[in-house]
């Protein structure tokens, strides 16, 4: 049967959730308490003098693990294999995984990295880095963004600040909404970037064996730097 905990919240909340394979689901909603339940081999909740919440898997063990948090938590959530869900508005959050996939509602900064799994973000308010080796990166609303990859694809489909974006031989697509610089490399990977309608890039772009495509009028309104060993490049109005 699974366990359930409840640990009152005194200010602002930080969270820790770990576990080997098992899933890791967060839910923030409005409530002034941790309440957690926990299926499998765990080892329970343990709150420490700062206040930190820490709930994961007993050593080498596998639980699935739910906890519902106040809105605006900090989270830090970790697996081996297991897939991480965050849900709601959450404050700092912090993803480690090797190869299960990470889903995102909103967090006001974000850091997720992952060797085979997948990133999925729908929003993120402030700073936002994706890292993953060959796992598939969507970020669907971000200001300043960052993400790499080596042979998975990346697409940030809407930014408002700067963007940095690296990879081998995946493919990358940027969607600008204002002035923010965009910088991409990748090696083979193509890249597609977005511009608005109105917005004059001074576009850089370097590839060895193509040539680069702009379909907008040159300005000095942001900066588009993309560089590519055989990548198609293209910048086009969205």
């Amino acid at each position: 049967m699974p366990a359930t905990f409840s640990i009152d919240v005194h200010g602002h909340a930080d969270l820790h959730v770990a576990t080997r394979s098992g899933t890791v689901t967060v839910i923030a909603e409005e409530r002034e308490n941790v309440l957690a339940e926990e299926g499998g081999s765990s080892r329970g909740p343990e709150v420490d003098p700062t206040g930190r919440i820490s709930l994961g898997s007993a050593r080498g063990g596998s639980a699935n693990l739910i906890v519902r948090c106040p809105a605006g938590t900090d989270v830090t959530a970790g697996t081996i294999s297991g897939n991480v869900a965050l849900r709601g508005p959450l404050g700092r959050v912090r993803i480690t995984t090797v190869s299960g996939s990470a889903t995102v509602e909103r967090a006001e900064e974000l850091d997720a990295r992952t060797i085979s799994g997948n990133i999925e973000v729908e929003r993120c308010t402030g700073r936002c880095s994706l890292r993953s080796k060959t796992g598939h990166t969507t970020c669907a609303s971000a200001r300043d963004a960052r993400a790499s990859t080596i042979s998975g694809t990346i697409r940030l489909e809407e930014t408002t600040g700067h963007v940095r974006a690296q990879s081998v031989s995946g493919a990358v697509e940027v969607g600008t909404q204002r002035d923010g610089d965009v910088a991409v490399q990748t090696v083979s990977g193509s890249v597609k970037i977005e511009v608005p309608d109105g917005v004059r890039p001074n576009a850089q772009l370097h590839s060895l064996t193509s040539r680069p495509r702009c379909d907008c009028p040159e300005g000095n309104d942001c900066r588009v730097a993309v560089r590519s060993m055989s990548g198609r490049i293209t910048v086009v109005r969205a």
